[in-house]
Formats: C-alpha cells, sequence, structure tokens
C-alpha cells in the first residue's frame, strides 16, 4: 500500500483512472469493512487502483464541534490495520480550516477528478464533504454525467441489529465496554505507548508491571483492570492492565500499568500494543497493601480465564 499524506503526492498511478471511496475512517469498523470490500471488488473487476480517502485531524475537532473527541485508533495504528486491507493506496488528506471552506463542487471537481481521475466512487450513506456538508452521495449521482464517473452508496451495517458507528464505539470505551466495541470493530480496542519508569511498586508484592506512557492520541477506556493481550517485537503474551490513580497508594495522576504473566524481562523503552478483551472491575481503594495483594490474585485468576 502507497501512503499519501498530502494531495500534492499523488503520482502519475492514477493516470488509467481509479476506483475510491472517501469517510474518517475511524475505527476501521464493520461499516468501513464493507466500503473497503466494495472497493477492492470494483478495483478488480476494472483493473484499476483502489484508492481510501481520509482526513487528519477529525474534522469535527478542527471544526470545534467535539474539540475532546479521541479517535478509536491512533493514527499511526489506523495506517497500519488500512494496510492490512491491502487497498493499492491510503491518501490522508490534512483537514484545515481553509480546506473546510472548499465548496464541495471544488472538491470535486479539482481533487477528486482533477488529481485521482475516478472511474468509480464508492461513498458511506452518512458521509458528507465540503463546506456546510453539502456532498454527499446524491450531490456525487448529480455530477456523474458532468465528470464521467460512477458512483454507488452502501448502507447502514449493523451487528446483531444494532448500527455500526464510530460514535458508538467511542462511547462503548468511554463506558469501559471494550468487550461490545470489539464486536463492532475488526479488532480489539488497541492503544500503544512506551514502557517507562514508574513508581515499581508492583514488583514489591509480587505483582510487577510495565507503566506505559502512550504514543499519538486515541480514546482510552475508563478507570479499572482489564484482561489483555500485550504485543511485544511481534510476539503476544497474556497480561492484565490497570488503567487509574492507584488510590491504595494516593497518587494524584492517572497511570496505565499492565502485569504481563510468566515474564521477566527488562522492556523499557519498548513500544508496545495493549489489546483491551474485556473489563473486569472498576478502580478501588483497599485498606492496605495485604488486602490489594489478594484482590490482584483474584483478577489474575479472573483474566487467565477470559483470556483462555
Amino acid at each position: 500500500m502507497k501512503v499519501l499524506n498530502s494531495i500534492e503526492e499523488i503520482g502519475n498511478e492514477v493516470n488509467r483512472g481509479s476506483v475510491i471511496t472517501l469517510g474518517n475512517f475511524d475505527g476501521i469498523h464493520l461499516g468501513h469493512l464493507s466500503l473497503i470490500k466494495r472497493v477492492k471488488e470494483v478495483s478488480k473487476e476494472k483493473n484499476l487502483p483502489s484508492i481510501l480517502v481520509t482526513y487528519y485531524p477529525n474534522p469535527a475537532i478542527v471544526l470545534g464541534k467535539n474539540k475532546t473527541l479521541r479517535p478509536v485508533y491512533s493514527e499511526d495504528i489506523k495506517k497500519e490495520i488500512i494496510e492490512t486491507f491491502s487497498v493499492d493506496m491510503l491518501l490522508t488528506i490534512p483537514f484545515t480550516h481553509e480546506f473546510s471552506t472548499m465548496h464541495a463542487y471544488e472538491f470535486t471537481k479539482n481533487i477528486l477528478v482533477d488529481k485521482l481521475k475516478p472511474h468509480h466512487i464508492i461513498i458511506g450513506f452518512n458521509h458528507f464533504f465540503g463546506k456546510g456538508r453539502q456532498g454527499d452521495f446524491v450531490f456525487l449521482q448529480s455530477h456523474a454525467e458532468e465528470f464521467d464517473f460512477s458512483v454507488e452508496k452502501i448502507d447502514q451495517v449493523y451487528s446483531k441489529e444494532e448500527p455500526v458507528s464510530s460514535s458508538k464505539i467511542r462511547a462503548c470505551i468511554q463506558n469501559g465496554e471494550v468487550a461490545k466495541a470489539r464486536e463492532l470493530l475488526t479488532r480489539p480496542v488497541m492503544i500503544r505507548g512506551k514502557v517507562v519508569e514508574g513508581f515499581k511498586r508492583g514488583r514489591q508484592i509480587g505483582f510487577p508491571t510495565a507503566n506505559i506512557k502512550l504514543s499519538g492520541e486515541s480514546q482510552i477506556p475508563p478507570e479499572g483492570v482489564y484482561a489483555v493481550y500485550i504485543v511485544l517485537d511481534g510476539k503476544q503474551h497474556k497480561a492484565m492492565l490497570n488503567i487509574g490513580k492507584n488510590p491504595t497508594f494516593g497518587n494524584q495522576e492517572q497511570s496505565i500499568e499492565a502485569h504481563i504473566f510468566d515474564f521477566n524481562s527488562d522492556i523499557y523503552g519498548k513500544t508496545i500494543d495493549c489489546w483491551f478483551i474485556d473489563r473486569i472491575r472498576e478502580e478501588k481503594k483497599f485498606s492496605g497493601i495485604e488486602e490489594l495483594k489478594r484482590q490482584l490474585s483474584l483478577d489474575a485468576v479472573t483474566v487467565k480465564e477470559i483470556l483462555g
């Protein structure tokens, strides 16, 4: 997959034409997967490159509609996931206030048509583009003959009779429902970070932890204890992870700490991925270290049962 981070990077690969889809693709959920699948199908039929067009940052943040919005996955993880679906090109358009003033017709002509030369455009039922959200499926249809492309719409996708959407998934994550979010995504909720030095209390009570400093912005689950997989150097490890302030010790700042089972290596400075499988309890304050140790032992049993 060729990754393009601006319109200026588009090369002559599209001279014969292309098959494109547009969207924010926040989370790469089941609805996005249906778009990508269809783009690849038509791309193969027409023997033309498949192009996925997205934006960064999320327009809702830039336009002030939701300044606190955090993406389901950080931008680097999002690109890695899209790459697993083997589209030919990923074009990420920098979304700025200036870009937001571009009319839908101008965007269609100057960027889609002149730069990407689409033979076919596939768009989600709820994707809009251009100033004032003027552009959508109906808009593209009305200009299809003028610009000599065809267009089709992908309807709402459901999971267990529930509509799938990025906002729904973010709400699940915010509520700690990581298992439910995983059903709507194509893979688990995931965060990435570097292992840094912490208070080293865990090793003193028999539960050494990797203290994780996040890299890149993403929606993290609320405080609590989770069953997770840690991916380190390409290997997957079972672990339990705590997000919180460790109230038993009176900490003030939130931390993310993972106890990796049957693991005893120095991984300071390493980058790890955390795959959230389920939430087992809220964070709580214990009467002392002995009560905390007893609870952690019970947590470990629960997590190992969940992870199998």
